[in-house]
């Protein structure tokens, strides 16, 4: 692989089942209750409750992941609105791994969301200690170390694994 090619590859970030599930009864619940809402007296409840929750899934939807895009210079994290991707610059990544099933064993969420379009947001557990999930699935965790200060830790989920080679070997030809 040459270097200077400006290369990009994306990797897809599909739902699992749970968050497909949780998505789908989220939604289902939430329709069947406003309109429960909306045939019962006070009308406005029902107007404030669905306003709440349009806003609440607009955001969820917003911020969920749609893939990982790797370059020559950057990991991307790639959101419906290209102005709320996330991107790290690969000269920052200390370290990336798959991760072990073990690692993620009690872990708490701190802020964000667990399972409607993924898992967003802040946890910690006792093995890794504070993280930042841009997931859509509980399995095929991939570990990155941001270098910062603190270093900063993210979890991420693509259908292909492959993407810890892809980011390795870049790490590696940039370092030779």
């Amino acid at each position: 692989m040459d270097i200077s090619e400006n290369s990009e590859q994306i990797f897809k970030a599909s739902l699992d089942i749970k968050a497909k599930i949780t998505t789908s009864i989220i939604f289902a619940g939430s329709i069947i209750g406003i309109i429960l809402i909306f045939t019962q007296s006070p009308w406005y409840g029902g107007a404030i409750l669905f306003g709440t929750f349009l806003i609440m899934i607009i955001l969820t939807y917003i911020y969920s992941v749609k893939a990982y895009i790797v370059t020559n210079e950057e990991l991307i994290i790639q959101r419906p609105y290209s102005s709320l991707n996330k991107v790290f610059l690969l000269s920052d990544i200390l370290s990336v791994r798959l991760a072990l099933k073990s690692e993620f064993k009690w872990s708490m969420r701190i802020a964000g969301n667990g399972g409607v379009f993924g898992y967003t947001g802040s946890f910690v557990n006792n093995k890794i200690g504070d993280f930042t999930m841009y997931a859509t699935r509980s399995n095929k965790k991939v570990v990155i170390k941001i270098k910062q200060r603190p270093p900063l830790t993210i979890v991420i989920t693509p259908d292909d694994v492959s993407i810890v080679e892809r980011i390795n070997e870049i790490l590696t030809l940039k370092n030779t």
